[in-house]
């Protein structure tokens, strides 16, 4: 999306050197609406490419190269365009169009540094303080509970002030009077699953089959997404969890981790 916004303000661009370009042959002394419209596309477009591709998490390099060449392409025509007012003695401050496009180049220059470090320094992590709710690991813990056999009450109101709590019975199976029950010396396997601990995704976090960074990638975490933990590497640089479905190795320092992760056990790999 980014690269789409940058290429949108090129196209802008090309047209406000040709219209200043025509402007300067008919020796047009004044700004048009049409200039003001073509420079204002020019300058915010390219910008809000560089505002979303560093939401995202990791800046992305392609999109702030873009930027930065289409600032030097139009500074440069620009010098052009206010040589050739100059020759033709129509230079002032508030009417040159070449004036007004290398401030525009300059403007688009210097938000290529300014846009992903503002992102990085103080949005980022002022979204990263709201911690979403997972629902999936909510419902998880719930079917766990389930697996486990440990029922959930069912509060009753009443018109007296003490709830009553009603336990759900189990059902209970009724043999068939054709087919005989042996006992099986075999025990029945309970679920002795872990109980996992949040963690937020400070940006786009990729999940590995291994803990460790050459290790197959299975899918990249969108930031500010909860993801859920269940164990971790020995000196705790490794954190093995799942997000929709898909379990694998996530690195920490990429997360913001709960105090109850602490907690958690070592998991070999």
């Amino acid at each position: 999306m980014g690269l789409v916004l940058v290429a949108a303000g090129a196209i802008f661009a090309l047209l406000f050197i040709l219209v200043a370009i025509i402007n300067v042959f008919r020796a047009e002394s004044r700004l048009t609406f049409w200039d003001t419209l073509l420079a204002f596309l020019v300058a915010c477009l390219p910008l809000a490419g560089l505002m979303n591709s560093a939401m995202q998490g990791v800046p992305d390099s392609l999109t702030v190269s873009a930027v930065l060449i289409l600032a030097v392409i139009l500074g440069a025509m620009s010098l052009l365009i206010l040589i050739g007012e100059r020759t033709r003695k129509r230079l002032t401050a508030k009417t040159s169009r070449g004036v007004f496009g290398l401030g525009i180049g300059v403007l688009l220059a210097v938000s290529t540094f300014t846009v992903p470090l503002t992102a990085e320094q103080i949005l980022l992590p002022v979204l990263a303080t709201v911690t979403p709710i997972d629902v999936a690991a909510l419902q998880r813990i719930e079917t766990e509970a389930v697996v486990t056999g440990t029922a959930f009450p069912t509060f009753t109101p009443t018109s007296s002030p003490t709830a009553t709590i009603t336990r759900t019975p189990r059902p209970t199976e009724t043999p068939s009077p054709t087919r005989m029950s042996f006992a099986s010396r075999t025990p029945e396997p309970t679920a002795t699953a872990v109980t996992p601990c949040l963690a937020l995704a400070l940006y786009n976090l990729n999940q590995r089959s291994e803990p460790d960074t050459n290790a197959e990638l299975q899918q990249t975490i969108p930031f500010d997404n909860t993801v859920a933990l269940y164990g971790r590497t020995a000196d705790s640089v490794w954190w093995y969890g799942e997000y929709e479905g898909k379990q694998g190795w996530m690195m920490g320092e990429y997360m913001t981790l709960s105090a109850s992760c602490e907690r958690l056990p070592v998991v070999e790999p």
